[in-house]
């Protein structure tokens, strides 16, 4: 059974317009139905309506005019615009998340090298097999969940609970950065050789090698996502 995950209304306002924008008649340029009109249709009041606007505004859909409304910008955004939107809107947090997994991320790989078995080695290759072959057929989507299985079976590895909890629950509120994150091919392709290296370092059991190969995964990560080199 999948969980529940909660939306607020300006997420779900946000995804009728949208919505509407593709299916409609509208083209590029038309204005859009009053206010009032488009309160009516969503069950929204002005105040929710506004902060739509500015978020489609800021992802590209509609374009706002002083004393005139909103225009349509664009009926569709391609992926690669809707995963740039998306890190932009939401920077703050995948700093923090970023910041998070490389404190968490290293001790998992650590305590992996020192308890893995064979057939935790053969689970990770397979992984790591069918993650490679999705990056060749350009499958963003298969790669963000094989990406979250290859890190799960890491931490798994480490049999330590409380780990294996922290890096759950940082896992489930930023699923949808992994998802975003492996829309654009120049950050899927930069996932395949730090895998491999952390993977070979847990085979070999090599701990520090593969604390620090996780630190350059997550570093790697960081200048893709957040545009900048941290030390």
């Amino acid at each position: 059974m999948e969980s529940i995950k909660k939306q607020s209304t300006v997420d779900l306002a946000s995804k009728g317009i949208i919505k509407f924008l593709e299916t409609g008649d509208l083209e590029v340029g038309d204005k859009l139905p009053t206010e009032q009109a488009m309160c009516a249709k969503l069950g929204i009041s002005r105040a929710t309506l506004r902060e739509v606007y500015r978020r489609l505004q800021s992802q590209g859909y509609v374009e706002l005019e002083n004393g005139r409304g909103a225009f349509v910008r664009s009926k569709s955004i391609d992926p690669v615009q809707q995963a740039t939107n998306w890190f932009r809107l939401h920077d703050a947090q995948m700093r923090e998340y970023l910041e998070v997994r490389m404190s968490l991320d290293p001790l998992a790989a650590r305590l992996a090298a020192m308890k893995r078995t064979e057939e935790d080695i053969a689970v990770l290759n397979q992984i790591q097999k069918e993650f490679e072959d999705c990056q060749k057929n350009h499958d963003s989507a298969q790669m963000a969940i094989l990406d979250a299985r290859f890190h799960e079976k890491i931490v798994n590895i480490t049999h330590n609970e409380l780990l294996i909890a922290l890096v759950r629950l940082v896992n489930y509120y930023f699923e949808k950065l992994r998802q975003t994150s492996f829309g654009i091919e120049e950050h899927a392709s930069h996932a395949i050789e730090p895998h491999k290296r952390i993977l070979e370092a847990i085979a070999a059991g090599d701990a520090d090698k593969a604390a620090n190969e996780s630190v350059a995964h997550m570093k790697t990560a960081f200048k893709d996502l957040c545009g900048e080199v941290i030390l």
